[in-house]
This record gives structure tokens, C-alpha cells and sequence, in this order.
């Protein structure tokens, strides 16, 4: 598994029904997705690993196996394109896992 800690991927992030291109950064404690500056919706959006509670992979427009889902406690779904989805996946899960047990959901 390759420890991603302090590298940068291209990435889009689904807000709303635009992919929102940009790049994603990690670092030991979580992910940034920064846009690009030529989207429509631009900004950052931040994801401790402590937040997550699950990860599973998911195609792009039904077709394109290239998504990938992270599920924070707050119950929100948040949506990748990633290229070697496999390999971020497998550092994910080694993230949540480090980071110890999930708390139960806020009501």
C-alpha cells in the first residue's frame, strides 16, 4: 500500500450535479480538495480521517469505473473521480483504521 501522507492527486468532487475539478492533498490527519479556480463552484472541503466511516467505490455517470464514495459520520456522501481508485482506497482504509473507532453518530 503506498502512504499518500503529504502527496497531491488530481481529482473532481461532485457538488451537486457538477464535478467540481481540482486536486486533493493528505495529510496525517485527513484530505483537502481544493478547486480549480476555472470551475463555477470553487473553495475547499476538508475530510478527517476520524470523520469517515466508510469508503466504497462507485461509477462515474453509471458507466466508468472510477468513483470512489467516502461516507462521514454526518451521514453526507461525498463524491470523488480519482484515477487508481484501488490504491486510495486500500490508503483510506488504513487511515480510518489508525485513526481508531468510530463514535456513534450525532443525533
Amino acid at each position: 500500500m503506498e502512504n499518500l501522507i503529504g502527496k497531491t492527486i488530481q481529482a473532481n468532487y461532485f457538488r451537486g450535479a457538477e464535478a467540481v475539478g481540482g486536486h486533493i492533498t493528505f495529510d496525517a490527519t485527513g484530505f483537502v480538495f481544493r478547486s480549480h479556480s476555472l470551475n463555477i463552484q470553487t473553495g475547499e472541503t476538508r475530510i478527517n480521517y476520524d470523520e469517515i466511516v466508510s469508503i466504497s467505490k462507485r461509477n462515474t455517470l453509471g458507466l466508468v469505473p472510477n468513483g470512489l464514495s467516502v461516507f462521514t459520520r454526518s451521514g453526507f456522501e461525498h463524491k470523488f473521480v480519482v484515477y487508481h481508485r484501488s490504491s486510495i482506497m486500500d490508503f483510506l482504509n488504513s487511515r480510518i483504521i489508525a485513526a481508531g473507532p468510530t463514535p456513534p453518530p450525532l443525533p
